[in-house]
């Protein structure tokens, strides 16, 4: 019988574990989970004999969904993901008012390549959409259905 694959987890390099626990835990509301320092396997899984790595596991409210942030020791230079180059990436939630958390994220000093935006094509036409920029300059992606209503709202 063949495995089925899932999700385990998503990993991001950041430069300061700390500052981008405080970005994606206090300002986005991830649960931070688990946090370890690598054991001497990591140097060969990395391809970096003697590399040392701090991190951290955070988890969505619901647990569907896990972040791992890793610090590595002396790291190698950055490339700027804010400009969505070949190899970069983006992270995307949803289930979020996108102009109530685009305010407290910008009041916090997080940046955003934008305000919010409503797309006219696509899956999510019709609703709101907007890239925050994590520490690091991380894409974040908050994705506000067309249908999307507050569960606090009655």
């Amino acid at each position: 019988m063949k495995a089925e694959i899932r999700h385990h987890h998503t990993a991001l390099h950041v430069a300061d574990l700390e500052r981008s626990a405080r970005f994606y835990a206090d300002g986005l509301g991830l649960i931070r989970s688990e946090a370890w320092t690598s054991g001497s396997y990591i140097g060969e899984l990395f391809g970096r004999p003697g590399v040392k790595v701090r991190a951290l596991l955070l988890t969505t409210p619901d647990g569907t969904f896990q972040l791992e942030l890793v610090q590595v020791e002396d790291p190698p230079t950055a490339i700027n993901p804010t400009e969505a180059q070949p190899g970069t990436a983006h992270l995307a939630f949803t289930g979020v008012d996108v102009r109530k958390v685009f305010a407290e994220m910008t009041a916090l000093g997080y940046g955003a390549l934008s305000e919010p935006v409503k797309p006219d094509s696509g899956p999510n036409a019709g609703g709101l959409l907007i890239y925050l920029l994590d520490p690091d300059g991380n894409r974040v992606e908050l994705i506000q259905a067309p249908d999307w209503q507050d569960r606090d709202t009655p």
